[in-house]
């Protein structure tokens, strides 16, 4: 998640370098099959261009704010997790009722709780982080994905750290991590509840915690693994195309209207258009796929360790781990 007021002028250009040279391309096809080839048939009329435009504009207005909205939805899932995960540890320790025989005992049930639910948060960003087929695969984003790997530790390391040896022996093989560690948590919760530890409200109370942590994560698992319908992207991406090749002969029947000498002022006219249109197109690219772990995606490993940070605040440990700081000006 980008944090800075402004994109960087260095980010734009990035993005934006290849749509530039296309419709530089594009214009001075249109200026050399006029000018040298004299095939004044190029300059087509402006209506038929402007209708394209006007169709693509709603087209790609329709998919930046659905792209918006599946953005947006993953940082509520995960405003929510963030929530029901300091809830949850709350009401636990709140929950036990203390005596001086069983609170050694129970404080240890608390410390394991704890540190199991820290294990799912990093089981699940774990699965966040995991490649699809549709998600990009240029040079741009595997860059920033090898960037960002670089500069956390590994989710394994995290996981093994906060889960009990035998828990993670048992628990290795399992398909979804995350299901099986909130089973686990389950379980546990039962068996304070048969040995006296917990009354039947409290169990409840918790257990209703678990089943809403359940459902946030089946809400995470929906967007990633859901697709943003391809034939939106696809027709969109075409539409722009079109709408960027035909943009350089509409406009040459303008330029002709004021004089041949004017025709090259076509060029930076039809890149900004150019530019507007298919900058508008990527920006709904890049947000449709929020746990890409890119530039502007919903920053799960900086989510998973403020909520680290607060559990263990919990348990009045003396060390807590660091906050992750902002890096080239983002979150991730």
């Amino acid at each position: 998640m980008y944090i800075k007021r402004y994109l960087s002028p260095l980010i734009v250009y990035y993005y934006s370098w290849r749509m530039v040279l296309f419709s530089l391309f594009t214009s001075l096809v249109a200026i050399f099959a006029y000018s040298y080839l004299s095939w004044k048939w190029v300059a087509i009329p402006w209506l038929p261009v402007s209708l394209v435009g006007t169709a693509t504009a709603f087209f790609v207005g329709f998919k930046n704010n659905q792209s918006y909205d599946r953005s947006w939805e993953a940082r509520k899932v995960w405003g929510s997790i963030t929530n029901h995960s300091r809830s949850f540890g709350a009401a636990l320790k709140a929950y036990y009722s203390k005596n001086d025989l069983v609170d050694n005992v129970l404080d240890e049930n608390i410390r394991i709780i704890i540190y199991r639910h820290i294990a799912w948060l990093y089981a699940l960003k774990n699965a966040m982080w995991q490649r699809t087929s549709w998600e990009h695969k240029d040079r741009a984003s595997k860059r920033q994905r090898d960037t960002l790997q670089s500069s956390q530790p590994p989710c394994q390391i995290d996981i093994e750290k906060y889960l009990a040896t035998d828990e993670h022996i048992a628990l290795k093989g399992k398909k979804n991590l995350s299901t099986q560690i909130l089973d686990k948590q389950s379980q546990h919760l039962a068996r304070l509840r048969q040995a006296g530890m917990l009354d039947t409200f409290q169990h409840i109370a918790l257990q209703n915690l678990i089943t809403n942590l359940y459902d946030e994560q089946g809400k995470s698992e929906r967007i990633k693994n859901t697709p943003f319908p391809r034939q939106y992207a696809t027709t969109s991406n075409l539409f722009i195309i079109v709408f960027m090749t035909l943009l350089p002969f509409g406009l040459l029947p303008q330029f002709v209207e004021l004089g041949e000498q004017y025709m090259l002022l076509m060029i930076p006219l039809n890149m900004i258009v150019s530019w507007v249109f298919m900058f508008m197109e990527y920006v709904g690219d890049i947000s449709e796929n929020p746990f890409e772990g890119l530039l502007n995606d919903i920053p799960v490993g900086t989510i998973v360790r403020n909520i680290e940070i607060d559990l263990i605040d919990m348990l009045d440990d003396a060390q807590l781990p660091e906050k992750i700081q902002p890096f080239f000006g983002a979150l991730f």
